[in-house]
């Protein structure tokens, strides 16, 4: 084990793979479970890593044993807590509430495709305006100092725009305006 130890700390670690490294992962296998068993090798691969990087504060054999097996138990035991945590999570998640929010960003996808769609056939200047102000949530001055124009010419310019789509909706049916009306509330944080 000395021979390991002083190989290890010279950076020779081919003779640490071939004796120890089995040992390592019955080890990390036995606190991880049988249900876990299969990520032994991730925590003793970190271990080795965090061991290597304190190779030069480690004094003894028995240091380098002591910490190897530490990280080898708190990367087991910080695993495990995640992979509860993850399950505690998805097990608040019923699967009534799994197809309701299926359904709900299905619909929100749709309506904004139909929102974007609209918005493509508006003119140009339409176009940057929804950009500027609803995508990068620019203020009317920011706005209107950036395309060089009045600070009421921006104001008219989102009344046309709001007009301009409602006319391209009154053309809709009610299914599709409803839709619309939820996105675009989620999207204007309304």
């Amino acid at each position: 084990m000395e021979q390991i130890f002083k190989d290890f700390k010279a950076g020779k670690i081919d003779t640490f793979y071939r004796k120890m490294y089995p040992q390592l992962l019955i080890y990390a296998g036995r606190h991880l479970g049988k249900d876990y068993a299969f990520l032994a090798e991730d925590c003793v691969q970190d271990a080795i890593y965090q061991t290597y990087l304190h190779k030069d504060s480690l004094a003894s054999t028995f240091a380098f044993k002591s910490f190897l097996y530490s990280c080898i138990y708190n990367a087991t035991i910080s695993l495990l807590r995640r992979q509860a945590a993850k399950e505690n999570y998805l097990s608040a998640y019923t699967k009534d509430e799994e197809d309701e929010n299926f359904l709900n960003s299905l619909i929100e996808q749709e309506t904004l495709d139909i929102l974007w769609n609209a918005i493509g056939q508006l003119p140009k200047k339409f176009q940057e305006l929804f950009e500027l102000s609803f995508e990068q949530g620019m203020k009317n001055a920011e706005i209107a100092n950036l395309l060089n124009i009045s600070e009421s010419a921006v104001k008219k310019r989102k009344a046309q725009f709001i007009t301009l789509l409602r006319q391209h909706f009154s053309q809709k049916t009610n299914d599709e305006i409803r839709l619309i009306l939820i996105v675009s509330l989620k999207l204007l944080n309304l």
